[in-house]
């Protein structure tokens, strides 16, 4: 017996349409595995020894720790940061998770904490000759005007130095707001 017409049209135009639909399908692309070097630098338990500014000024010291964990594919890292309360200041934490994303084609980090008046969500890129990360944000600061924030990520070896500046907003001249030593713990 042969196939009925409308099965043999239904052939026929699946057959005229696959090229399409193939075509159509994002195609997966390799993404080397030095993408990920900064995310397994970043990986593990660092004490953080912080210096806080005030008008590009060292007005305070503290000290926390950092637990940053790898997702089990190695691309996601999720960050947890705690600081104690001293004297001076209040106790702080902060949540983050951030990797390569593929469709945007850059780092991507999104964080939260006890300072933010909202989610931050910063881009990057990883300068390799100088084993250093560079991000971006803009945020708003609930007045109306939009910040922008630069933060550099040096990495040498079992120390990190995280610097966080705050773009002026009538000249654009970066102010340190803070700067992190962190050393890896052993482990």
């Amino acid at each position: 017996m042969s196939p009925s017409i409308p099965t043999q049209v239904s052939a026929a135009i699946f057959l005229a349409i696959a090229p399409a639909i193939a075509f159509a399908q994002p195609a997966k692309s390799e993404i080397p595995d030095a993408i990920y070097t900064p995310l397994q630098m970043e990986a593990g338990t660092w004490d953080a020894d912080i210096t806080f500014y005030e008008n590009d000024v060292p007005n305070g010291k503290g000290t926390g720790v950092q637990v940053n964990t790898l997702l089990v594919n190695g691309h996601w890292i999720v960050n947890e940061f705690k600081i104690p309360a001293t004297d001076k200041f209040p106790a702080y934490e902060g949540h983050g998770a951030w990797g390569y994303d593929p469709v945007a084609k850059t780092y991507v980090d999104t964080w939260i904490d006890t300072n933010d008046l909202a989610v931050r969500t910063d881009y990057g890129y990883w300068n390799a000759p100088e084993n250093t990360m560079i991000w971006s944000s803009k945020q708003s600061d609930g007045q109306g005007h939009f910040v922008d924030y630069r933060m550099t990520e040096e990495f040498k070896g079992d120390v990190r130095i995280f610097t966080f500046y705050q773009i002026g907003l009538a000249k654009p001249n970066p102010h340190t707001l803070l700067k992190i030593v962190f050393t890896k713990r052993k482990g």
